[in-house]
């Protein structure tokens, strides 16, 4: 193992705020994410800030830490995630390892420039399966440890020990989250992930979340069978998980853990949901949809939602439209999300987010698959 340590004074505390603090969810356990107003999806870097001794036969100090980034983020997140864990642990070069779930590059890309740049002595955390794409980013071999060889346990040069927890096709086949035992932390990538409605605050998980979570699984996630094996495994960590830490969206607490574990058990997703039925109730519930959608837009755009439907020959042969009176004739999810999809093109996302989570939140009240719209980061 490659692992180094380091020692570190913490600033005064400061009044929250989301948009400059990193947040302490556990004990040394800190959101460092970046969030804007008006965004449907972010990404949620995390760091681990581990306490040990001079018993450790690694101590080179009377104190020292092991500071672990968990997911560090892409490049366009990268400024405000290094402020943030600066503010923590002083110099970025004090890092002693970043883990990456998996190799999307809003989950790791900025660890390319945080090895290159600023902590060249940090090791990269990830399976086997992980590595063989994000080495792309030209990270040192010698510096990856495979998570996949401590299944049992990982330990710490501070003393501690993790968890690393396989959950394979969630989304990746080489995913593995990281359980911290003595925060009873998961850290769960994109498994638990989820939009964030506009009106969200706080960074904690309410009802309201499970929308966002669902629309997203729907989308990301290949079968439900995949989720019920990560899940059980999930259910077996011992002691039991209390905050689960997901990638996107927000964190997980309390009675909502055991309540999302068991609906996502129920959850149909990716594969599950992609042959649509055919028949006039479906294509009546994607009407109602849609309307839904056109209705909020007129509401922000104006009489421009109805020349967009009239002049728009690509969707005439899905949709049939009779002035303001809107039908959708076949192929129900894929016609919402292309309508939807060239309605806000070109709109501000302050009119675009909306109406894409309302598309998600009327098909989640008609119990429809989520329609896949785009969902990417404005930089």
């Amino acid at each position: 193992m490659v692992f180094t340590t380091s020692q570190s004074s913490h600033p005064s505390e400061a009044p929250i705020n989301l948009e400059s603090d990193p947040i302490e969810i556990a004990p040394g356990t800190f959101w460092v994410g970046k969030r804007l107003p008006g965004q449907l999806f972010y990404a949620n870097p995390y760091l681990r800030i581990f306490k040990g001794t001079a018993t450790s036969k690694h101590a080179s100090r009377a104190v020292e830490e092991f500071n672990l980034l968990i997911d560090s983020g892409s490049g366009s997140d990268f400024p405000i995630v290094r402020e943030k864990v600066e503010q923590r642990i002083g110099k970025l070069d004090r890092l002693s390892a970043i883990h990456v779930n998996h190799q999307d590059p809003d989950v790791g890309s900025s660890s390319a420039t945080i090895l290159g740049r600023y902590a060249p002595q940090a090791s990269v955390m990830a399976s086997e399966e992980t590595w063989r794409l994000i080495q792309y980013y030209k990270l040192p071999r010698e510096q990856f440890v495979d998570v996949g060889q401590y299944l049992n346990g990982l330990p710490l040069p501070t003393g501690q020990m993790l968890f690393p927890v396989r959950t394979p096709f969630c989304h990746f086949v080489g995913a593995v989250a990281l359980y911290d035992p003595e925060t009873r932390v998961l850290f769960s990538g994109d498994f638990f992930g989820g939009l964030t409605a506009l009106d969200a605050e706080g960074l904690y998980a309410d009802e309201s979340d499970w929308t966002g979570i669902r629309a997203f699984h729907q989308v990301y996630m290949p079968t439900n069978a995949a989720m019920v094996r990560a899940v059980a495994t999930i259910r077996a960590l011992d002691p039991p998980v209390e905050i689960i830490a997901p990638q996107h969206g927000r964190v997980i607490q309390g009675a909502f853990v055991e309540d999302f574990l068991e609906r996502m058990e129920r959850l149909q997703v990716g594969i599950d949901i992609l042959d649509e039925e055919v028949d006039d109730s479906m294509l009546t519930a994607w009407t109602t949809v849609l309307n839904r959608v056109l209705d909020l837009a007129r509401s922000y755009i104006g009489a421009e939602v109805d020349e967009f439907l009239q002049q728009n020959d690509d969707i005439h042969e899905y949709l049939h439209v009779d002035g303001k009176n809107v039908s959708v004739r076949r192929l129900g999810r894929w016609t919402v999300e292309q309508t939807v999809e060239a309605l806000v093109l070109g709109q501000p996302e302050i009119v675009a987010a909306p109406l894409k989570f309302e598309a998600i939140l009327a098909a989640e009240d008609l119990d429809l698959p989520a329609p896949s719209v785009t969902i990417d980061q404005v930089e």
